[in-house]
C-alpha cells in the first residue's frame, strides 16, 4: 500500500532515544544554525492503526514533535542538514527571501526551504506539502496556492513512484480537491484511482467514502483529521 510510512516518528530525523517503543521520550536537539538548544517529543518507534480522512497514518505515537521548529530564527528542521547547507543557512536565515519564508506556516515554510536547498520535485518536497494536508490542514487550505503546489508536487512523484502505489495517489489527491470544493477535478483524479486493474478493496471504500463527504466536506466523518471506516469495520 502507497505510503510507506516514512519517517512517522521523529526517529526520521536520527534523534537516538533510550527508552521503551511508544512512549513519549522529551528529547533536547540543538538548532544547527545558532546553536540554540531546545526540547521535542520523541518515541523510538510506533504502531499504525489506520488512516484519516486525507489518508494521515493514525498511529501510537501522534504526540511527537513532527516537524522541529528553531525556536529564534523559525528554521524548519525537516532534515539533517550538512555541513555545506548548514554553512549557506547561517547567512540565508538572516536575508530578506528568509523573512518572507518565515511569514509561512511551518510545513509550507519547510517546503519553501527545500526548494531553496535545491530539492524542489524530489519526493522530500512532495511529502512536505503532503504532511501540510495531514497535520496542518486549516493552513494548508486557507489558500490555493498551496493546494497548486501540491497538486504539482504530486503529479511529479505519479510519474516517479510505482505503479501500485499510483491508486493511492490519486485518491488523496481526489481528497484534497473535494476538500478546496473542486469537485469536478476531483472526480477525475477518483475515477483514476477507481480504473486501476485489481484496485483493493481497502482503495474502493476510501474512495466511496470521499465522495460520499462531497455534499458537504466539513461534516463529521469527512474532515481531514476525521477517522476512516472501511466497509465492514
Amino acid at each position: 500500500m502507497y505510503f510507506r510510512t516514512i519517517s512517522l516518528c521523529a526517529a526520521a530525523l536520527a534523534f537516538a532515544v533510550p527508552a521503551q517503543a511508544g512512549m513519549p521520550v522529551d528529547q533536547t536537539i540543538t538548532c544547527p544554525v545558532g546553536g540554540e538548544e531546545f526540547t521535542v517529543t520523541v518515541t523510538p518507534s510506533c504502531s499504525e492503526m489506520g488512516r484519516s480522512m486525507s489518508f494521515a497514518p493514525i498511529t501510537s505515537c501522534d504526540f511527537i514533535t513532527r516537524l522541529p521548529i528553531c525556536p529564534g530564527n523559525g528554521l524548519p528542521l525537516y532534515r539533517e542538514f550538512s555541513q555545506d547547507a548548514i554553512a549557506h543557512l547561517e547567512g540565508f536565515v538572516s536575508t530578506p527571501d528568509y523573512l518572507r519564508l518565515r511569514q509561512l506556516p511551518p510545513w509550507q515554510r519547510a517546503h519553501g526551504l527545500a526548494q531553496h536547498l535545491g530539492e524542489a520535485g524530489t519526493e522530500t518536497s512532495f511529502w512536505l506539502l503532503l504532511r501540510g494536508l495531514w497535520y496542518d490542514p486549516e493552513a494548508f487550505f486557507d489558500g490555493p496556492e498551496t493546494l497548486q503546489k501540491f497538486l504539482d508536487e504530486a503529479d511529479q512523484e505519479r510519474a516517479r513512484t510505482g505503479a501500485e502505489n499510483v491508486p493511492f495517489l490519486d485518491a488523496i489527491v481526489g481528497y484534497a480537491l473535494s476538500a478546496a470544493g473542486r469537485l469536478d477535478d476531483a472526480n477525475v483524479r477518483l475515477d483514476q484511482a477507481m480504473r486501476a486493474a485489481d484496485a483493493p478493496d481497502f482503495l474502493q471504500d476510501y474512495v466511496e467514502a470521499i465522495r460520499t463527504c462531497q455534499p458537504d466536506m466539513t461534516r463529521d466523518g469527512c474532515r481531514p483529521g476525521d477517522s476512516f471506516e472501511p466497509e465492514g469495520n
